[in-house]
């Protein structure tokens, strides 16, 4: 049908492929004017919504670049503010163990103070003993002398005796002073 159509158009006017008569120009402003009712109808129902819709995406993605600038821009700040805390958690320790180290060695300095200050008064208490241990024996010595001249004493007056029984007494009471001494 196709072919035959065809035929009879190109038997009509033997030059030409297609003819330009009334109705052709009819069908060709029909289909202008259709096409362009369209164009008018979808620019009016599509364009609209469309543009709008592209706008919101152009706002959502501006307003995501945005945010993400802001939250860099806050990681930025935040890792300054962590790094200056870092630093002054650094300075502090520093500064805490350098405090330590000081009150360490006073303290170390007071024990040493201390112990010597105990050190001396164990000295002065053990010479304190040791006077008073040499009085006692030097006050017992005394005792011991003068039991041995009461002794020599009693025993001279009692005997009237010669230089050579003197001698034996002295040399008897000076042995039994000897003994006397050892035993004490």
């Amino acid at each position: 049908m196709n072919t035959s159509l065809i035929t009879m158009l190109s038997a009509e006017l033997p030059g030409r492929i297609i003819g330009f008569d009334a109705q052709l120009l009819w069908d060709l402003g029909m289909q202008l004017f259709n096409t362009f009712l369209i164009v008018i109808l979808l620019y009016y129902i599509l364009h609209k919504p469309v543009t709008e819709m592209l706008e919101k995406r152009k706002q959502g993605i501006a307003k995501n670049i945005d945010d993400a600038k802001a939250a860099k821009a806050d990681a930025i700040e935040l890792k300054a503010t962590y790094e200056e805390k870092i630093t002054k958690i650094d300075e502090e320790a520093s500064a805490i163990l350098k405090e330590a180290r000081a009150k360490a060695v006073a303290r170390e300095e007071q024990i040493i103070a201390a112990a010597k200050q105990e050190a001396e008064a164990i000295k002065a208490k053990a010479e304190a003993d040791i006077r008073l241990e040499q009085e006692k024996v030097k006050d017992e010595m005394k005792t011991q002398m003068i039991d041995v001249s009461t002794l020599m004493a009693s025993k001279f007056v009692a005997l009237s005796i010669d230089e050579a029984k003197q001698n034996e007494i002295i040399d008897e009471v000076i042995k039994e002073m000897g003994d006397v001494q050892w035993l004490s």
